[in-house]
């Protein structure tokens, strides 16, 4: 039995397969570019960027609570573990404009803010943030709002790498039953991120001593994230699990040790409203 193709499809069948040999030859001498190596946030911090106009971010962060020094197999190296919670969303109101809030379970703490990017010229790119917190725990806490001011400054080499530094004023931060209030709080938190390919980044923040001398060290957390459209993941490792910026900017670690390091995730989407 002969199977008869009408003509006009046998055509548009050829000149479909043509068209998609061409796009995946044009595909292949000119590759899309890399996505940035960073997205709104980095993994705390902020980034210098701000997404396009009319773009919904939905963040989520998950930090467990226990010291991975503290764990074995039993716990799972501590994913078996109690963690704690933020979710946030955050809209750019027009070009340059994001506003956003974010809650984290650590303190019941609420962070309201607004970030504008100033300048972008060639490799330099500066925002400003500003932003209130509010700590809604009911339970041991000295102080329970603070007034937050960042300037974001951030430098390309190249299209893979960006140094970031966020110098940052605190009105208040928390004071709880290790660590005491303090007011009037000024540090200099800095990033460093990288795109090892399109979709593979690395990310490392550093939190210097606030400037105290009881200070107990230096804050770090470090990611490795997987990019998709409009989504990323980052798998953290740090001795800081503060995200917000009245608790990670004194880089105290709420009675615990320096030394102890925990897991952790950031799960961030997108939609073009």
């Amino acid at each position: 039995m002969k199977i008869r193709i009408p003509f006009g499809a046998a055509l548009a069948i050829l000149l479909s397969a043509s068209a998609l040999h061409a796009q995946e030859s044009t595909d292949g001498a000119n590759p899309p570019p890399p996505r940035p190596a960073e997205g709104s946030r980095i993994v705390n911090l902020p980034s210098a960027d701000v997404p396009r106009a009319q773009t919904l971010t939905l963040l989520f962060t998950h930090r467990f609570t226990q010291p991975v020094q503290d764990s074995d197999i039993h716990s799972l190296y501590s994913f078996d573990s109690g963690a704690l919670i933020g979710i946030g969303l955050a809209y750019t109101l027009i070009e340059n404009l994001e506003v956003s809030l974010y809650r984290s379970s650590d303190l019941d703490d609420y962070e309201l803010d607004a970030k504008y990017r100033l300048v972008r010229r060639g490799p330099f790119t500066l925002s400003l943030r500003a932003g209130e917190n509010w700590r809604t725990q009911t339970i041991g806490l000295e102080t329970k709002d603070g007034f937050f001011a960042q300037a974001i400054a951030g430098f390309s080499i190249g299209s893979r790498v960006r140094i970031t530094a966020v110098p940052t004023f605190v009105s208040r931060t928390p004071g709880q039953r290790f660590v005491l209030a303090r007011e009037k709080i000024f540090n200099v938190p800095a990033a460093i991120s990288i795109a090892l390919n399109r979709t593979i980044n690395i990310q490392g923040e550093i939190v210097p001593r606030s400037g105290r001398a009881d200070s107990p060290g230096v804050g770090w957390i470090a990611s490795i994230e997987k990019t998709v459209l409009r989504h990323r993941f980052a798998f953290t490792v740090g001795n800081l699990r503060a995200t917000t910026v009245d608790q990670y900017v004194a880089s105290d670690f709420s009675g615990l040790s320096p030394k102890s390091y925990f897991f952790g995730f950031n799960l961030v989407r997108q939609w073009k409203l």
